[in-house]
């Protein structure tokens, strides 16, 4: 077993893992380290037929992993190891059925997974990491963690008349969502220049609040009807569009849209607006062809 500092990304000659096998290959595990990890799965794990891979919350204090570390070495079933942020590990799938083929032909099944070990505090992990099933939601996690974003951003924001040359306000008061702290709430002010010539680009936040981290509290805190209102993009949505006012509303919605990730992936098509450029292209087209 090889142990290699990585800074992220995937373990070679690992695979997609079925559904039906996660609970056998993580039993395996459990039983030689002798640790929960089947409640502790993030994400989409175990929601749709096939895991990319599978993240697991870690209870572990800092200068407790190397000792951990040096226990998964003794594991069986783990061919190779790595270390970056999280622990990543290439795991021999148990009761690996090479009939289930993957359905993505660039990611082939190849008889193992990486399993990733996140140290943190498992119970807001699950909240954080949280990822809706395939007949939840039509978008991953991330756009549900990207929305929490917005809305955090813009709900109760109070921002000073005042403003830099660049626009930002000289004081903003508002909620982060962020993915060690939760939902707080902070005071947002710009970093002065050195010379004392105006500010730089960056931000200083200064925490006013406790963090937030379950789903009751947050959906609470944020004004909505109920920690289910979390779950995904959609819901989310549906809830805002309830509960808020409607130039709140579309001010959450403007700047989920224009997110970089977002824009990557694929702009949801209930998000997409004719520009008026298009218009007027779109009218021509129509016009010509009438001709």
């Amino acid at each position: 077993m090889t142990n290699k500092i990585f800074e992220g990304g995937a373990m070679p000659g690992v695979g997609p893992i079925h559904i039906s096998e996660i609970e056998p290959t993580l039993k395996a595990l459990e039983k030689t380290l002798g640790i929960d990890l089947l409640n502790n799965t993030l994400g989409s794990v175990g929601k749709k037929q096939f895991s990319g891979d599978i993240d697991v919350a870690l209870q572990i204090e800092p200068d407790a992993i190397p000792e951990f570390m040096d226990k998964l070495k003794n594991v069986p079933e783990i061919i190779d190891m790595a270390k970056s942020s999280v622990i990543m590990t290439k795991v021999k799938i148990v009761g690996y059925d090479a009939n289930k083929e993957s359905p993505d032909p660039n990611k082939p099944r190849t008889g193992f997974v990486q399993v990733d070990f996140m140290p943190g505090d498992p119970g807001f992990m699950k909240v954080f990491y949280h990822a809706p099933s395939e007949t939840e939601s039509k978008y991953k996690g991330v756009f549900r963690n990207i929305m929490l974003s917005a809305i955090a951003a813009y709900y109760q924001r109070q921002d000073s008349e005042e403003k830099t040359d660049d626009g930002r306000p000289m004081r903003s008061e508002r909620y982060i969502w962020s993915p060690t702290n939760g939902l707080v709430r902070i005071v947002r002010t710009p970093v002065p220049k050195k010379t004392g010539d105006g500010f730089t680009k960056k931000n200083n936040d200064e925490i006013i609040s406790d963090p937030i981290k379950t789903a009751p509290e947050i959906a609470r805190e944020l004004g909505l009807d109920g920690p289910e209102d979390l779950n995904s993009y959609e819901s989310l949505k549906a809830s805002i569009e309830k509960n808020y006012k409607p130039e709140l509303v579309q001010k959450i919605l403007t700047s989920f849209a224009d997110n970089g990730v977002v824009k990557d992936i694929g702009v949801p098509d209930d998000l997409k607006t004719e520009s008026l450029a298009d218009k007027h292209l779109n009218r021509i087209k129509t016009l010509i062809h009438r001709i």
